[in-house]
């Protein structure tokens, strides 16, 4: 990314002060990254001018790489299940929008574990008969059955078990018309339940679809709403110079995610690139692992793909019975050259504190649901920035503007770092006492 000259002095004197001064001759030039700005897109000088862009590459498959190896260490943590669905929610409405992840997407796996979980065709799920404790006086409820014989009046309950897949299902409850679903097919709204042939009319974003209960994947909880965000919008008339620009506003939590997630992105562009380049190498041809492949295989991506299960091995624990320690498979794997790749884990540890700190947080996550607004909504810098500095409560805020770089599959962050731009009451009241009041905040847990 393209950084001021301090912080690259700083992180030369750590280099220097890590690797020695050896490594200063041999790989200063390494760390002069600096990031070009003359041709790329850049924020309308009116809002906000960066203090800091970061490039991130080949978004249309690392991002969805990076994702899978988050969620599969955010599983395998020591987390309880409600942090998990938090950090989860922050996937679903903040960065799946940023980094171009569908909902449906994400929950692919389920929908696997679900396919491979599928009972044999015409079974039905075991009723409980007895849950290991003292049966003692079943005896005695069934004399008084027996008793009562044939003045007890039954009534045999309604066969209505669908096939939902290879299961039968002994009772299932439509969702009711107007929902928002997530499907296999994309987003859209539930139009109603046909109960002739148990199926669902959703209508999609390019068409009416007819489709069965296990292609509906989950329900999707609509944005909150506020009166004060279109009262600030209606008095709005700046816009993003592009459509398909997004513009955030967060914390310092924020902030080091995605400095720690663009690094993230950057090591799995090098890993893939290392890949392909070390089966064209002659001179790497006895250091690194001859990959056994068919004629017409994929060489490097079998290679990348190898690497990519060592690290989901290394975030479960198990690199050791593998054959080796994590840095000594990797660099078999992918040469001398993957030697920014040997702390992987540590990475990703830093990135689940960060995202786990948002989740926590009141304000940040007051934040998200104003960025859902303005997104679905079309996004006004003014009054964005305007209620954003009221939901802050005085703590430090960030700015934040992602885009698309023409013609390409790169796109580039520009961050600013605005300080506290929270007004206190006495300041703001001039300003908003003929304006409806604000959306209620979330109570903040300290």
């Amino acid at each position: 990314g393209k950084e001021s000259e301090a912080s690259f002095a700083a992180r030369r004197d750590k280099a220097k002060e890590e690797h020695g001064s050896f490594f200063e001759v041999t790989m200063g030039n390494s760390l002069s990254q600096d990031l070009d700005l003359t041709y790329l897109p850049k924020p309308d000088p009116s809002i906000f001018i960066p203090h800091m862009s970061l490039k991130y590459e080949n978004n249309s498959w690392v991002q969805r790489d990076a994702y899978r190896i988050l969620s599969f260490a955010l599983e395998r943590g020591s987390i309880s299940p409600a942090d998990k669905e938090r950090c989860h929610r922050l996937w679903r409405d903040l960065f799946g929008p940023l980094f171009g992840i569908p909902l449906g997407w994400m929950q692919q796996p389920a929908v696997s574990y679900q396919d491979s979980t599928s009972r044999p065709s015409n079974t039905e799920f075991p009723a409980i008969v007895s849950n290991g404790e003292d049966n003692s006086h079943d005896d005695e409820d069934e004399s008084e059955d027996d008793e009562l014989g044939s003045n007890v009046v039954t009534e045999e309950p309604p066969d209505n078990k669908i096939k939902h897949g290879d299961l039968y299902l002994s009772d299932h409850h439509p969702l009711p018309a107007g929902t928002l679903v997530s499907t296999l097919y994309g987003e859209g709204r539930i139009v109603r339940f046909r109960g002739s042939d148990k199926c669902y009319e959703v209508d999609l974003a390019y068409g009416t679809g007819f489709l069965r209960p296990k292609t509906v994947l989950s329900t999707i909880q609509r944005t909150e709403q506020s009166a004060y965000t279109n009262q600030l919008r209606a008095d709005d008339g700046t816009r993003l110079e592009r459509k398909d620009d997004f513009l955030c506003f967060g914390t310092q939590s924020l902030y080091l995610f995605f400095r720690l997630h663009q690094i993230l992105i950057r090591r799995l562009n090098i890993a893939k690139e290392m890949a392909y380049k070390v089966n064209n190498d002659a001179s790497l041809a006895t250091l690194v692992e001859q990959m056994k492949s068919e004629p017409n295989e994929d060489v490097g991506r079998k290679r990348y793909d190898t690497y990519l299960s060592l690290v989901y091995m290394l975030l479960d624990g198990g690199h050791s019975d593998a054959g080796g320690k994590y840095e000594d498979r990797a660099r078999y794997l992918l040469g001398h050259g993957g030697y920014e790749l040997a702390t992987m884990d540590k990475l990703i540890s830093h990135i689940l504190k960060n995202l786990q700190s948002m989740a926590h947080d009141e304000v940040m996550m007051n934040l998200v649901s104003l960025f859902r607004r303005h997104y679905e909504k079309g996004f006004r810098p003014e009054s964005f920035k305007q209620e954003a500095a009221y939901l802050s409560e005085g703590d430090n805020m960030y700015a934040f503007q992602l885009c698309r770089i023409p013609d390409s599959d790169d796109k580039v962050l520009h961050l600013e770092f605005l300080g506290v731009i929270y007004e206190d009451d006495d300041q703001s009241q001039n300003l908003i006492e003929h304006e409806p009041e604000p959306a209620p905040k979330r109570p903040r847990v300290r």
